[in-house]
């Protein structure tokens, strides 16, 4: 018999059909049907898109039914942005943390657009004001690193997620941000695996400028780019990283395809890459 390979999440831009920051073309519920049908157990959420939804009038408990339906998890929760240089705004906060009293996601990932230099010991405080914010409801607050940002490289996560202290604080490592903000594994020597809250698979190339626009325009199914997503897979694995794995991709032509689509060929191609890891 086949060894069972780890479950999937379809990230929120994924299957979104639109392009980052923007607001979804495929609505929510047939992101739900293409993502089982393609073969996720989870879907994300962006909290922007949940609010679109329930001031289109969506209920929670109409989402929950939704799910149920496609035998799906909501798993990830996005984004939490300009903590790490000032106080979280209450707003995305608040919205986290219905959501997370709502559905039980296992994270919620937090990082920083601007290149403002960080004060580490005190983006490390409101990262743990953030995390015994959201704790009660079992979540986990994922820090993900961008080339461009404050929020730089994996070492810069480390520090402040060190700093915070917070026991359901961890890194989010994504294969393109990973290798264009110029990290190695070498990063992660020491770190708990449990500290590593999950992982984004996509690829793309590696660039010397204009991180935010390639990163929105050249995040691309695994295996269709140069970055060593299996070195990386593997690295992980041998310290002891044993998922939630993620497929984020967006890119033009493939956020214009039919959803069902975008749903296997993010699960075909992910799945190919995660055949690496060692089955014991």
């Amino acid at each position: 018999m086949t060894p069972a390979l780890p479950e999937l999440t379809a990230s929120f831009v994924t299957l979104s059909g639109a392009g980052f920051a923007q607001p979804a073309r495929v609505p929510f519920a047939e992101r739900c049907r293409a993502a089982a049908a393609a073969g996720f157990t989870g879907i994300g959420l962006h909290i922007d898109d949940y609010q679109r939804m329930r001031a289109a009038g969506a209920s929670d408990d109409s989402v929950r039914t939704l799910l149920g339906t496609h035998g799906l998890a909501l798993c990830e929760i996005e984004f939490l942005s300009g903590w790490a240089t000032a106080d979280p705004e209450g707003g995305d906060l608040a919205t986290v943390d219905a959501l997370g009293h709502a559905f039980r996601p296992h994270h919620v990932t937090a990082g920083e657009f601007t290149g403002d230099e960080l004060d580490i010991t005190a983006a490390g405080a409101r990262l743990r004001a953030i995390c015994d914010a959201v704790a009660e409801h079992g979540l986990h607050v994922a820090v993900e690193a961008f080339p461009w940002s404050g929020l730089k490289d994996v070492a810069t996560a480390r520090a402040v997620l060190e700093a915070s202290g917070a026991p359901n604080a961890g890194l989010m490592i994504d294969v393109w941000h990973f290798y264009n903000s110029r990290s190695t594994l070498a990063d992660l020597t020491g770190l708990p695996p449990d500290r590593i809250t999950a992982v984004q698979l996509n690829d793309g190339r590696i660039v010397h400028d204009d991180f935010l626009a390639e990163a929105r325009r050249g995040r691309l199914l695994p295996g269709d780019g140069e970055l060593d997503v299996t070195g990386l897979l593997l690295g992980l694995h041998e310290r002891g990283f044993r998922g939630p794995y993620c497929v984020e991709v967006n890119y033009p032509g493939y956020r214009d395809l039919p959803v069902e689509e975008m749903a296997t060929q993010a699960f075909m191609k992910a799945s190919a890459a995660l055949e690496v890891l060692p089955t014991h």
